[in-house]
């Protein structure tokens, strides 16, 4: 311990002895070029600034003569310490001194490690089960992961909903191929559930059960049986819980099973959009039209006929043989037997022209809808379109990235949401969910899968020879979250 002062002191003295010489030439260095200036003139100005100058000398060396006074003190430790120690409470040798210090070291080490030690964990991440598509390499892709991060409410205005069943609906299949691939990665970013690009949750609708609800949800409680749609670019919901904002959730119908509640909402939406929207149809104008629903034993088909049907319009259907019976129950007035030798144009021809023709099939029924449609008449495809963006090229690709940016940073400043679907109106949903509850509108089932049988869910549909809805039924190994429903 005495070493270590020595040196202490050593060290102290010459750093004092250098300050001082470093000093005295500054000082020396200052009076050369004064005693310069005034030799150079002995006007009241030089006068002036020379007075000044010895004024500011004389601070300065005030100032110095206090520096000198503290590193005159420190540099003897001994009486710098023989001041300190008293106050620390240390009053023996030095060799207590040397001790005392080892032992607050050891202390602090040791009390950092029990710290970190007894640390509080970060909650582990809850895992869920989703059917997800790991790339877009079609159906193929898809598969039933257990390794999913559970989403969590990160907004006031959002409700997790734990998904009771979700349908499989035709955009799906092409979401398995890269539909909408480049606006759902840049929309991703603002999505604190989404993590990365793949994989990525599948299902547009579902229904279920309100376990958990953000501080300014005000139209639903937990324990609430909803159902809800979410269009193409968002995270599916063909998982066991979903994150969503409450102006997308609508109440479940009474009187259903959550299978057929989850067979409707997308398919429901867009057959409301295509017959009032772009059909203009309604109550009020349908009574008395011809309509021609090709081919009305698909998801959103089956719900056209009905419409059709209950506001009084004449409605012709086509359809395969063994889907005759459930296109007579759901009110087709005439049924037109398409594939199995059946010649579709040959019977039409036999036909009036209609005053609407909606197209379920797709751009290569166009043609042959537009040859059975009036001069007046409408023509209304179903089937989404293909998206110019996932074809842009690089130049018009960065174009378009900073579009949506702008955009959704705009949309944020005025709290508002950050992307928007016209045709997914929770207020269509309630209308429908009306039409259900009176026995107006019948939801369409073809078949239940379990998630591990995903893969053969989603090639089955992509097959086309469905009858309504294809169905995904989850069931959870433990109780609902909000403890009013069992799993």
């Amino acid at each position: 311990m005495d070493e270590v002062l020595f040196h202490a002191s050593e060290s102290v003295e010459a750093l004092q002895v250098q300050l001082l010489s470093r000093f005295q030439q500054g000082r020396e260095l200052l009076l050369g070029y004064a005693e310069h200036l005034n030799n150079l003139t002995n006007t009241p100005v030089a006068q002036q600034l020379q007075n000044t100058f010895n004024q500011a000398w004389i601070v300065i060396q005030r100032f110095l003569n206090e520096i000198k006074d503290v590193a005159g003190k420190i540099s003897n430790p001994q009486q710098f310490l023989s001041r300190i120690l008293p106050i620390l409470g240390f009053d023996g040798p030095s060799i207590s001194v040397y001790y005392g210090s080892v032992g607050f070291l050891l202390g602090v080490g040791v009390g950092v490690l029990v710290g970190l030690s007894c640390r509080r964990q970060p909650p582990a991440v809850q895992k869920m089960c989703a059917v997800v598509c790991t790339s877009y390499a079609g159906v193929d892709a898809v598969t039933a992961s257990e390794d999913i991060h559970c989403p969590q409410i990160h907004n006031s205005d959002e409700v997790m909903v734990q998904v009771k069943a979700a349908s499989v609906d035709p955009v799906d299949v092409n979401i398995c191929s890269g539909y909408g691939r480049v606006l759902r990665r840049h929309l991703g970013r603002y999505n604190a559930n989404v993590v990365g690009e793949f994989p990525v949750i599948l299902g547009r609708d579902c229904a279920g059960v309100v376990v958990e609800i953000g501080q300014k949800v005000n139209n639903f409680e937990l324990g609430d049986e909803v159902w809800f749609s979410v269009p193409y670019w968002a995270s599916g919901v063909l998982a066991e819980y979903v994150v969503v904002k409450q102006n997308l959730l609508a109440h479940k119908p009474k009187g259903i099973t959550f299978e057929v509640a989850a067979s409707l909402p997308y398919s429901g939406m867009l057959a409301w959009d295509a017959m009032v929207h772009q059909a203009g149809l309604n109550s009020k104008t349908c009574r008395g039209r011809r309509v021609l629903v090709h081919t009305g034993c698909s998801a959103i088909g089956c719900l056209l006929v009905q419409l059709a049907h209950l506001w009084g319009a004449h409605v012709t259907v086509t359809c395969p043989l063994r889907a005759t019976p459930v296109a007579q129950a759901l009110g087709a007035d005439c049924i037109i037997v398409c594939g199995e030798g059946g010649d579709i144009e040959k019977q039409l021809l036999q036909t009036d022209l209609f005053d609407v023709v909606f197209n379920t099939v797709g751009k290569n029924a166009h043609e042959m809808c537009l040859k059975f449609c009036r001069d007046d008449g409408r023509v209304i495809t179903t089937i989404a379109a293909s998206l110019p963006s996932d074809t842009y090229g690089f130049f018009i690709g960065i174009l378009y990235s900073l579009f949506v940016k702008m955009r959704c940073l705009t949309w944020r400043l005025f709290g508002a949401s950050v992307w928007t679907s016209a045709v997914l109106n929770p207020s269509v949903l309630e209308n429908l969910g009306a039409m259900v509850e009176t026995g107006g509108l019948q939801p369409v089932v073809d078949k239940i899968f379990m998630p591990q049988d995903a893969e053969l869910a989603f090639q089955h549909v992509e097959q086309g020879d469905s009858i309504g809805k294809t169905v995904i039924r989850f069931r959870l190994n433990q109780r609902c979250r909000c403890g009013a429903y069992p799993s």
